[in-house]
């Protein structure tokens, strides 16, 4: 099991300025979640049609140990025979984010893609897994090739469908001009492709999801 798009997210996004990115923003986290998701539909461990579901047992019993919190929370969504909107809410699980975080984070040390650096965020000290800027940025090189390609793969479509829910791609792609061209090129790849749409309706949906639940916030707050 390779978590690409959401390691890929990680490498894009995590960045320390006021606050880290995905430590503590969380909208972020709630993306990073739904791009660890969509790897796993991509790889046929859960099935997202009409509702979400795990379609191989053995595979969804053995994923890692990061990876815990999110089996048992979707699982008690299964179990509770909820509908698409509330089982994908896992999305926007605290828990689910940081254990995931805290396992992607370790795997991207061990592979010399990030460092590790404590932030302290009003009482709190956070271990923040900042990407080497060699890292982001082939991260950035092999998006800008597979939208060159003849055939964009299924993991940078996923990326880059977060990335443009978020309009984020004119971070990535800085140059003003770069960013319009290779966004054109994107959409003459994708647009009529089913699982691009596939993927563009669960990110809608996602945003959806964790508007209703910053608002929530909002009021449990007032």
């Amino acid at each position: 099991m390779e978590l690409t798009t959401a390691k890929n997210y990680l490498l894009l996004t995590e960045r320390i300025a006021k606050k880290p990115m995905l430590r503590t923003r969380f909208t972020s986290q709630s993306y990073f979640v739904l791009a660890a998701l969509l790897d796993l539909a991509d790889q046929d461990i859960l099935t997202i049609d009409d509702n979400l579901d795990v379609k191989d047992g053995e595979k969804f019993a053995r994923l890692p140990s990061y990876l815990s919190v999110f089996k048992s929370e979707l699982s008690d969504e299964i179990n509770q025979n909820r509908e698409l909107k509330d089982r994908l809410s896992v999305i926007t699980s605290w828990d689910i984010a940081n254990q995931l975080y805290d396992g992607l984070g370790s795997e991207l040390l061990a592979a010399d893609l990030v460092t590790k650096v404590p932030f302290k965020n009003n009482l709190d000290t956070h271990v923040i897994y900042l990407p080497k800027a060699e890292a982001r940025n082939q991260v950035r090189e092999e998006l800008r090739d597979q939208i060159n390609n003849s055939k964009i793969n299924r993991n940078a479509i996923s990326l880059i469908v977060i990335l443009e829910q978020l309009d984020a791609l004119k971070w990535v792609f800085t140059d003003q001009d770069e960013s319009s061209e290779l966004t054109s090129a994107f959409h003459q790849q994708v647009d009529g492709d089913a699982f691009y749409a596939k993927e563009k309706a669960l990110a809608k949906l996602a945003q959806d999801i964790i508007t209703r639940k910053k608002f929530w916030f909002d009021s449990w707050l007032s």
